[in-house]
């Protein structure tokens, strides 16, 4: 399941590309990584998200796809709420050893997963280098418990993020996820920029994934589209991240419209 995301300030200095605007996991600006960008008070958004994820190319039964139907609101103009559940189907080798071959080589059919819920806030506004925080807690449906063993997660992340000249924007995350007695820290570093004539208008970005742990095997890079479609409230966000060696790949598609 996605899971809220991710920094880490060494890898600013380090990370360098040139592509624009922006979204997060509550779609306000990129696929994974969470900004400082927060709805204006009263503002809302809904969106729809749908992932497939080859956990191991050369184990199918390892495949999964999951929707995700998503609701925000901005309580004040600094702090927003979000809260989305996960629809998903897992291959069988997913489920736990007990389980496995239970219902077949391609698994149980797709049930809800988990329910969650993000609180996003803005520190600063319009500062050098803008600060934010956010924290999620993810909290496993009985089927995911039964089948998967699934535990509740519960998730803190430290946001920077600077907006560049031409509508370009570099943001980092680092994120503290605690699942069950296990903790761990990951990190995000993601960069956009338009890429049309109107810097409001389509825009191109990626984003670098890991694990602070084993940095050197767990990251990723998932390279993006972010679409207006008709208007600036409605943006269709898609990408597809691609894991070292290619061993994992997943293929996202977001849709969006603030209100």
């Amino acid at each position: 399941m996605p899971r809220p995301k991710r920094l880490t300030t060494a890898l600013l200095t380090s990370f360098a590309l040139a592509a624009a605007p922006a979204y997060a996991h509550h779609a306000m600006e990129y696929l994974e990584t969470e900004s400082t960008t927060t709805a204006a008070q009263g503002e809302s958004l809904v969106y729809l998200r749908y992932d497939y994820r080859v956990d191991d190319k050369n184990n199918p039964s390892r495949d999964r796809w999951e929707i995700t139907p998503g609701l925000a609101h901005g309580i004040t103009d600094r702090l927003l709420a979000d809260v989305h559940v996960h629809l998903a189907k897992f291959g069988d080798g997913h489920l736990e050893d007990d389980r496995q071959g239970e219902f077949g080589a391609d698994g149980p059919s797709p049930f809800l997963e988990a329910a969650a819920f993000t609180l996003v806030y803005r520190v600063t506004d319009g500062a050098w280098l803008d600060v934010g925080v956010a924290g999620t807690l993810e909290v496993p449906f009985s089927r995911a418990k039964d089948l998967l063993g699934s535990k509740e997660v519960v998730a803190g992340t430290l946001i920077l993020s600077r907006e560049l000249p031409g509508h370009r924007n570099i943001t980092a995350n680092l994120t503290y996820e605690h699942e069950g007695s296990e903790g761990a820290w990951e990190y995000a570093l993601a960069f956009k920029t338009p890429i049309s004539a109107d810097p409001h208008g389509i825009a191109a970005g990626i984003e670098l994934l890991g694990d602070l742990e084993d940095i050197d095997r767990s990251w990723s890079v998932l390279p993006g589209v972010y679409i207006p479609i008709g208007s600036p409230q409605t943006i269709l966000k898609a990408g597809v991240e691609l894991s070292k060696n290619l061993e994992s790949t997943r293929a996202a598609v977001m849709l969006m419209h603030r209100f």
